[in-house]
């Protein structure tokens, strides 16, 4: 199976056998036929791939008359930031985030610093499978220039200035937090700095290699899990490969699930702006239902996808965005996915409620969730969630991306994955026995209607 899939997610696949240089260069072209030749910033991860696809961009970006101001190994987070800060007219990510070794992706924000949005997206795609590209003349070519010195400090400054750092500080806390060999290794020790934090940071070391799967959840949270007892440390922060998810480890040294990332923020900032909106995607815990219901807010639900939940987030007038992926946005910071903000988050909801983080967590209420994937083609995928209804007997049933059926004890989400080739299921419940149970049902239905195809 080749895998490559261009989507609201940009460029992205198993590099080699599916994301090659030909097809970056490209898509890197669309990016600067569209952007008419303007300000472009690059950031990149640290993945072996990166390096080869940083070059084949910024050749294709500079073909087109782009202006190139590359920002180097650096978190999503701070290239959300610095696409409007220094008014560029788009940014290109090189990373894959929370996906597993030898894949890589290429993903274009706009001048806002967002994700595209489906008509951005469509136009772009328009121009990729055109192959018509800008192109200028041989002394129209640009250099490229790093990004301006101190542009990193002014995201620490924006970052501080939305977040109590003095409270934090006075709190002393100790933190062990996982980069994952990642982007976050190298503003990880500024950003302990700023926030008056003793970090202790594992895996940042940017030797490509990845020390676990880098999607943070409790099995991936294990090197945290270890080290908390014997450094007395406070919270545990698990980050994927670009600092755009966040999983979290208790002073119990307890590995809660991504999943609880956004409704413990939430459960903070609501209770500063109760009644505010909130969206999410809809396939994320009812645990932030009813943090939202709590705190006499409205939830809004959105498809699964980063631009989904931001666009939705400023169309309803929302406090915050979130993804049951342990992803937050918040309306008064980037329009992007940053856990370095979100850690910053509760770090404050610690600090100033005096609370370790595992009193915070018993305030939360809690279910079992279930998620797996089954491998399958995109052309195959829609014909087998068709199926799926079935199941859904005394259930309601939503169809606004793939099929999810609630019952008054539970949910089940099925969809096909916009940034792989799998169907991905979750199972969630008051009864762990029965979330197992549903989870092993729909997998069977789907495996078995797969070979019939």
């Amino acid at each position: 199976m080749r895998s490559f899939k261009l989507g609201t997610a940009g460029m992205r696949g198993m590099v080699g056998s599916g994301l090659t240089v030909e097809r970056a260069v490209d898509f890197a072209s669309a990016f600067g036929t569209l952007l008419d030749g303007g300000r472009v910033i690059l950031g990149c991860d640290t993945r072996f791939s990166t390096n080869m696809l940083r070059h084949a961009a910024s050749a294709a970006l500079l073909g087109c008359g782009c202006e190139v101001l590359n920002a180097g190994i650096v978190p999503a987070g701070i290239i959300h930031f610095l696409t409007p800060h220094l008014k560029a007219d788009g940014a290109l990510l090189i990373g894959a985030g929370h996906q597993k070794a030898g894949c890589n992706a290429a993903i274009p924000l706009a001048a806002q610093g967002n994700y595209f949005n489906r008509i951005e997206l469509q136009e772009l795609l328009d121009i990729y499978h055109s192959h018509q590209y800008l192109g200028v003349a041989w002394n129209k070519i640009r250099k490229i220039k790093p990004i301006p010195e101190g542009a990193v400090y002014d995201y620490l400054d924006a970052l501080c200035a939305v977040i109590d750092t003095r409270a934090i500080e006075k709190a002393n806390f100790t933190v062990v937090a996982d980069f994952c060999n990642g982007s976050g290794g190298a503003v990880g020790e500024l950003v302990a700095e700023r926030l008056g934090i003793k970090m202790i940071g594992i895996n940042k070391i940017f030797s490509g290699i990845l020390p676990h799967e880098p999607e943070p959840r409790p099995r991936t949270a294990t090197q945290v899990q270890s080290l908390m007892s014997p450094l007395n440390a406070d919270v545990g922060f698990v980050f994927n490969s670009d600092v755009s998810r966040m999983s979290i480890v208790t002073d119990t040294a307890e590995t809660l699930s991504e999943e609880y990332t956004a409704p413990l923020a939430a459960d903070y900032l609501l209770a500063k702006y109760p009644g505010s909106n909130v969206v999410s995607n809809i396939c994320s815990t009812r645990s932030l239902d009813d943090i939202v219901t709590k705190h006499g807010g409205e939830l809004f639900k959105t498809k699964v996808g980063q631009a989904n939940v931001i666009d939705k987030m400023f169309e309803t007038g929302a406090l915050i965005a979130c993804e049951g992926s342990g992803s937050l946005a918040g309306s008064n910071w980037v329009r992007g996915f940053d856990a370095f903000y979100v850690m910053a988050l509760i770090l404050e909801y610690m600090a100033t409620t005096g609370k370790s983080l595992s009193a915070l967590c018993s305030d939360i209420p809690r279910y079992h969730i279930v998620k797996s994937t089954v491998r399958c083609q995109s052309s195959q995928a829609y014909n087998l969630l068709r199926n799926i209804r079935g199941m859904a007997r005394d259930g309601v049933i939503n169809e606004e991306d793939g099929i999810r059926i609630d019952w008054e004890d539970g949910w089940v989400s099925v969809r096909a994955s916009a940034t792989e080739a799998v169907i991905r299921l979750i199972s969630e419940s008051k009864n762990i026995e029965k979330a197992a149970d549903r989870d092993f049902k729909l997998r069977g239905m789907i495996e078995h209607q797969r070979g019939e195809l």
